[in-house]
């Protein structure tokens, strides 16, 4: 895996050892020797992660932390403290300071190198999450980092149940996020239809390496816990065991017997780094929302139906399938924006929106795609079946009255509709096939329209041939 790390630490021997095992492994590898000098390399190089060591002539190891984290452009970069000796006093202070993980001395390789990818690969699927949700996501992200943290889940597996209980016991004197105990191998969720954890805890004993692997394994492949965050806890002497279940996705392994306030520090880690990425999910799932569905009407846009039509036209299939593609547009609609102004014909938009989204099957698709000109598309209909819902549509909105804020007698309008009858491709079918079909199909339904209007509007017109 390539990546940017930069190490920080004042003693020498210290960055060259690291140095020749991450260079050996393939990552570009930086250094600086004072907590000053880490932060101007930093700034240029934009690492992907940073080792900060506990020997620094100008700051503390914690205050260096700190001062990273504080700088908008690293704050979500991963940070991992190199430790001179293992005590949980030592981790925990590292952990508080704001530190991601800790790694300390003599190194295990195999367990640092683990580490490294595990954080690594969560950093850039974190960065592609950003760059698809854009700069204000972006910055939605940072928020919800730094605010404040809700109640979380816990769900403790246990191969056996008893040792997860006796955790659940523990933890619940420690942490205020709820937590249950589940046996491993039943469903992830404890019920049908109850959401999953945030965080899931699992009790490798002794002598267990295969079940906690496939264990990991099939948490990682359940469809509730995609977007949770596993902690694993293992035995001491299980370190190959612990690397092999970072790089199947673990987001942290705990190796001996945990003590309590280390443990309760990072699971509480873990759930603010849920909270985060689930706020930045659902910001990018509204940003990409906001960017198919018309804001007026609620409908979907030309953004969405262009490429919903492109795909049923290509939907091979053992036999063509006719569809129907309809262009309905609003009669006279200027007037009523002349007569009653924008926001009047706004309410007109919205309310013909409504009836035509409610008059139409659940497989069709409504969208807004011009001012006052709607795409219905229907498949698996045939021609009668689309001139029988285009004259429905018609009288729907014409019979319908539409009240206007400052008006005593509602409003009435009516739309013309121009239908066009298409065909699934057939096997082979290439992309420009299908956009110049779609080209056809659209250009002779708007012909369609024409004529509708030309016809005294308030009716329905079906092109006389196929498109496809």
């Amino acid at each position: 895996m390539s990546g940017k790390i930069l190490i920080v630490d004042a003693v020498a021997t210290n960055r060259i050892v690291l140095k020749v095992k991450l260079s050996a492994a393939h990552f570009e590898v930086h250094q600086a020797s004072s907590g000053g000098g880490a932060m101007a390399i930093a700034r240029d190089l934009r690492p992907d992660l940073i080792i900060v060591g506990a020997a620094l002539t100008d700051m503390e190891c914690g205050d260096l932390i700190a001062a990273l984290r504080a700088r908008p452009d690293l704050a979500i970069v991963p940070i991992v403290a190199l430790l001179p000796e293992d005590t949980g006093e030592a981790r925990v202070a590292a952990l508080r300071a704001g530190a991601d993980d800790v790694i300390s001395q003599p190194i295990d390789e195999r367990i640092m190198l683990a580490r490294l990818r595990g954080l690594l690969r969560q950093h850039h699927a974190l960065q592609d999450m950003r760059l698809n949700a854009g700069p204000d996501c972006a910055a939605g992200f940072g928020e919800a980092q730094g605010g404040l943290l809700r109640a979380g889940r816990i769900t403790i597996l246990g191969v056996h149940m008893s040792d997860a209980m006796a955790l659940r016991t523990r933890l619940r004197s420690s942490c205020h996020h709820q937590i249950t105990a589940l046996e491993a191998g039943g469903p992830v969720t404890g019920s049908p239809g109850a959401p999953a954890a945030d965080v899931f805890v699992m009790l490798i004993p002794e002598g267990a390496n295969e079940t906690g692997l496939e264990l990991m394994a099939e948490l990682r492949a359940s469809p509730e816990a995609r977007h949770s965050r596993i902690v694993c806890l293992v035995p001491i002497g299980s370190r190959a065991l612990a690397a092999s279940l970072l790089d199947l996705g673990a987001s942290d392994v705990i190796i001996g017997p945990a003590e309590l306030d280390e443990l309760t520090l990072r699971l509480t880690r873990q759930i603010q780094r849920k909270q985060a990425v689930d706020h930045l999910r659902t910001r990018l799932h509204d940003g990409l929302r906001a960017a198919m569905i018309d804001p007026l009407t609620g409908l979907y846009n030309r953004r969405f139906a262009m490429p919903f039509l492109k795909e049923l036209a290509m939907a091979n299939g053992s036999q063509a399938r006719s569809f129907a593609v309809m262009l309905a547009d609003l009669d006279h609609f200027k007037q009523i924006n002349d007569r009653l102004g924008h926001a009047a014909g706004d309410r007109v938009l919205c309310h013909v929106a409504d009836l035509l989204g409610s008059s139409v099957r659940e497989v069709d698709l409504v969208a807004r795609i011009g001012g006052e000109e709607f795409l219905i598309v229907m498949p698996g209909a045939n021609g009668a079946e689309a001139r029988q819902a285009a004259d429905r549509l018609c009288r729907r909105i014409a019979e319908a009255g539409i009240t206007i804020r400052g008006q005593s007698q509602p409003a009435h309008v009516t739309v013309s509709i121009g239908v066009a009858m298409g065909e699934t491709a057939n096997e082979g079918a290439e992309d420009e096939d299908a956009n110049g079909r779609i080209d056809a199909l659209l250009e002779q339904a708007d012909r369609a329209l024409y004529r509708a209007k030309a016809r005294g509007r308030n009716t329905v017109t079906i092109s006389a041939r196929p498109a496809a």
